[in-house]
């Protein structure tokens, strides 16, 4: 042999993790590229929560906010509701001698109040979807048979609380606070299908509520520390309010 010859190869050893075997590749642990990793359990999917951006403050502003932007005709509306009061007023003083006259004339009273009420809440209504305030809404009966039967149902049940110690009416006057929204929001609710509506939302947005008509009382009490001139804006800011809890709190888009 030629002492000018290479040495012979040798062999190079398997990598580790058994002969022939490929070691896996090492994952990124970071950098362009890397996969992130899953999100936590729920996170993808999960149903919003009723109310999680709603504050009392919010509604209070929101209320002020449409009323200001809104003042010709809910001061048009606020007139012909005086209007009517006064009407009926001068009426039942001119046939006060006349019990069957004069109940009719209540009778009939409560029945435009009836009206009255529930297109207060529709006015509203339509501010929060984005609707001007038409004052002939006010006036206008819409599903007045199932408002006179829910205001019947909830005056007997809220005169029985009151007789048993005051405190299970206030929680009746409570829950059924919203059932004249659920009427005029929702066509397909009846009397009793709202004021059961009503008290699951109430129920389930307690918290949120009770802050809400604690700070509406505090609007009333100063608007009418104002001489009583001020519940001209306090009133309708309050009910602009709640018409903004209700649609924000059942997680329904509110008119900017």
């Amino acid at each position: 042999m030629s002492t000018n010859e290479p040495p012979p190869e040798q062999p190079v050893p398997p990598p580790s993790g058994g002969y022939g075997e490929a070691s896996p590749p090492t994952p990124p642990t970071g950098g362009y590229g890397e996969v992130p990793p899953p999100p936590p359990p729920g996170y993808a999917g999960a149903p919003p929560v009723g109310g999680g951006s709603y504050s009392a403050s919010t509604a209070w502003s929101y209320g002020w906010k449409k009323f200001t932007g809104n003042l010709g005709s809910i001061l048009i509306a606020i007139l012909v509701l005086v209007a009517v009061q006064i009407v009926f007023q001068v009426v039942s003083y001119f046939v006060r001698d006349s019990y069957i006259v004069s109940f009719l004339i209540s009778l009939a009273s409560w029945i435009v109040s009836m009206i009255i009420g529930a297109g207060i809440v529709r006015g509203a209504l339509d501010i929060t979807e984005g609707r001007e305030l038409d004052p002939k809404t006010l006036l206008t009966p819409q599903k007045l048979g199932e408002v006179v039967v829910a205001s019947v149902l909830i005056g007997i049940a809220t005169f029985i609380g009151f007789i048993l110690l005051v405190i299970p009416g206030l929680l009746v006057a409570f829950f059924t606070s919203f059932t004249l929204y659920f009427l005029m929001d929702k066509p397909e609710l009846g009397a009793i299908d709202a004021i059961k509506a009503s008290f699951e939302f109430t129920k389930n947005n307690a918290g949120n509520v009770i802050v809400w008509f604690l700070l509406s009382l505090v609007t009333y009490i100063v608007g009418f520390c104002l001489c009583g001139v001020g519940l001209i804006a306090a009133i309708p800011v309050i009910i602009l309010g709640t018409a903004y809890t209700y649609k924000t709190l059942n997680n329904e888009p509110v008119a900017a």
